[in-house]
């Protein structure tokens, strides 16, 4: 009898060590989306990334989301075109690889297209003269718009 009792204190004390951890999952799995709804300062874009931006950068939007263990971060700056890629071989390599129309669509795409209720200042796809660096899960992929004098930078994992 007494082993018994021992052996049903044993399941629920299993079962609830399984709950706590369902419910650690459940509190730190929920979405968190970050996202700029107009250009933003270079500390606030940090905030959301933790990307230090170069001082001439301009017009910065950044957007990231979490959940679980997935992640996502994109940043857009306008700034002089040799700043904007020095600041991409610093973070990506050099920016010897040009960047053909496919890749310009697919890095526009999001993973979760309703994450964010205005996506539109990532214009990655109107960029005409572009050269690129990186890129992969948990690799940063920048590019840069030559003839605008734009960075794009995203981050997925």
């Amino acid at each position: 009898m007494q082993s018994r009792k021992r052996s049903k204190l044993k399941w629920v004390g299993r079962l609830c060590v399984v709950g706590v951890v369902v419910w650690i999952g459940w509190e730190c799995g929920g979405l968190h989306v970050t996202d700029s709804y107009a250009p933003i300062t270079a500390a606030k874009a940090e905030s959301i990334t933790g990307l230090k931006l170069p001082p001439e950068a301009t017009n910065i939007r950044a957007a990231s989301y979490n959940q679980w263990i997935e992640l996502a971060q994109y940043i857009r700056f306008e700034a002089p075109v040799d700043v904007c890629l020095r600041y991409a071989s610093s973070i990506a390599g050099p920016m010897t690889h040009r960047a053909d129309e496919y890749e310009l669509k697919d890095g526009v795409r999001l993973l979760r297209a309703e994450t964010f209720e205005d996506f539109s200042w990532f214009d990655l796809d109107k960029a005409k003269d572009v050269v690129s660096a990186g890129g992969g899960p948990s690799v940063p992929e920048v590019w840069v718009d030559q003839s605008r004098g734009v960075f794009y930078y995203r981050l997925t994992d």
